[in-house]
């Protein structure tokens, strides 16, 4: 095994030697793929996706919970933004981080149940689901909970495969990554669900061990989000409310809630395409008359892995279909961490301890040249190609332009007076304070409970900024955006190219600046603005 890893006429290395080589052969390949997803995004991109500026904002402030989600995607956030401030590429590393250590997880896991050169093949079909890396970029709740959701599924297959074996404590792991996956976003259940469906249906309870295994994991799992689930009784009402919203949609949002399973399901296998056609052309080219090597407990781990697959996917199909509930794509994003493990054990073909040299020098390069042209690609076209063609992206927003003018209205409105506070939605107003002073404070929405960093009282004490996105695309949506410009002391728009000049490809804003009871009596209105 492994040969043509050994020149010729050297003595082959001991197992174990060999061993330790592929695995910092894999450790190293999964870094680069840190570097060569963040870099592009880092350079092309003018602003952020939504969900890494609200990362940035958020990870400045550590609290048990935040209006929208649990807390640990931002206090992941929250040491490197105190260590080098609101940076965009540190949310693209951190995704990409996210991604590529659950593929770390599953190298080992896949360890277990077959020869290290498929477990390797595993990782690398697996970095091709553009969930794992590619999509990690975008730096939110579906994926950070990549991380503990991929260790979750590694220690009950553990718990259950040999259960209390030699003084291990896979239930302590199993609890830690359980409430880690809870704390990322409550989705996490339904891959428990799966997991207990498994458990009864393999008959796994009746073992009085993996009982008090599962008994010890679950007391671990509640001790650690104990603090969460307390801030959670006070403050239910927004999370749990948001949830609800969201699968459970009025208004327009009702229009998606039919149809979706069917394109929901299709966008998946588009997203697995780039995996699904190595597999398919590793099954067409294969070696005709070899039976595939059976791996030790070959049923068992074919069977949760099966499960662990396709239990997720066809839950929340089921779920939307019986309960009409809203589904968007990206909630899945955790749901195929196993799927490349899956084909290697089971697709003929794959059997790549057997591979010739030649045929891994081929997947290695064509698995290079898809992340390299992807990573530059989709930086390149969103950022760059997109703005130049007309055509308007969160990632060509002038951001940096936009604070500018924003920054010359203040200082020729306001005079002297420090801006200390704007008001605004999280990306556009976020990203354009990127590019600001980051002793600027950011008051989502205008609602001091989406900002539970900033006194209650902070807007009507110190006054400040409101910003408004009127770009019908990306048009602002906060609710009480409105009756705060109502309340300016002056306001007036601006309007900056974006993608073009006219009104559906330009930066249409219309700002507002609002006095505060702290700010001097004199300077509580506005200076007249400078003659044209």
């Amino acid at each position: 095994m492994n040969s043509w890893l050994i020149p010729p006429g050297a003595r082959p290395a001991p197992a174990f030697a060999r061993h330790l080589s592929l695995n910092g052969a894999v450790v190293v390949a999964l870094l680069a793929l840190v570097v060569l997803w963040t870099l592009p995004m880092a350079t092309f991109y003018e602003t952020p996706p939504w969900d890494n500026v609200e990362e940035l904002f958020w990870g400045g402030s550590m609290q048990w919970g935040y209006y929208k989600h649990p807390p640990l995607p931002s206090w992941l956030m929250g040491l490197p933004v105190l260590l080098a401030g609101r940076q965009p590429w540190l949310t693209y590393a951190a995704g990409v981080g996210c991604g590529v250590g659950a593929l770390y997880i599953m190298w080992r896991w896949s360890l277990g149940m077959m020869p290290p050169m498929r477990a390797a093949l595993a990782v690398l079909l697996g970095s091709l689901v553009t969930y794992h890396v590619q999509r990690a970029t975008i730096f939110n709740h579906n994926t950070v909970q990549l991380l503990p959701m991929a260790g979750y599924w590694w220690m009950l297959w553990r718990v259950l495969r040999r259960p209390s074996a030699g003084g291990r404590f896979d239930w302590l792991w199993l609890g830690v990554f359980a409430a880690l996956s809870m704390l990322t976003k409550y989705s996490a259940l339904v891959q428990f669900a799966v997991g207990a469906g498994f458990i009864l249906r393999e008959g796994s309870w009746r073992d009085a061990r993996v009982r008090r295994d599962l008994l010890r994991a679950g007391g671990v799992a509640l001790l650690l989000m104990a603090p969460h689930l307390a801030w959670l009784v006070q403050h239910g009402d927004q999370t749990i409310g948001y949830a609800r919203h969201s699968v459970h949609p009025s208004g327009p949002l009702l229009k998606h809630v039919h149809p979706r399973p069917l394109r929901i399901l299709l966008v998946q296998v588009a997203r697995l395409s780039p995996m699904l056609l190595f597999v398919a052309w590793a099954w067409f080219t294969r070696e005709r008359g070899t039976a595939q090597e059976k791996t030790p407990q070959g049923g068992f781990d074919r069977r949760f892995l099966a499960w662990a697959t396709f239990g997720p996917l066809c839950l929340v199909l089921a779920m939307s279909v019986l309960l009409h509930m809203r589904l968007v794509a990206s909630w899945l994003s955790t749901f195929f961490l196993p799927v490349a493990v899956w084909a290697v054990m089971v697709v003929p073909g794959l059997e790549a301890d057997r591979w010739t040299r030649r045929r891994w020098v081929g997947t290695l390069t064509v698995a290079a040249i898809l992340h390299i042209a992807g990573s530059f690609g989709q930086a390149w076209v969103d950022g760059v190609w997109s703005a130049r063609h007309g055509y308007i992206t969160r990632a060509n927003l002038p951001s940096g332009q936009i604070a500018e003018a924003v920054q010359a209205v203040w200082h020729e409105r306001a005079g002297d007076r420090p801006l200390r506070l704007m008001v605004g939605d999280t990306w556009f107003t976020g990203a354009v304070m990127l590019h600001m002073d980051p002793d600027v404070q950011l008051l989502i929405d205008g609602d001091p409970r989406t900002s539970p960093w900033l006194p209650p009282d902070a807007l009507a004490r110190e006054g400040g900024m409101v910003l408004i996105l009127d770009t019908p695309e990306f048009r602002s949506e906060g609710a009480l955006l409105e009756p705060l410009l109502a309340t300016a002391s002056c306001s007036g728009s601006l309007r900056l190219p974006w993608a073009g000049e006219d009104d559906a490809r330009s930066v249409r804003v219309r700002w507002g600046i609002l006095p505060g009871s702290d700010v001097q009596e004199e300077l509580r209105g506005c200076l007249p603005a400078a003659a044209p």
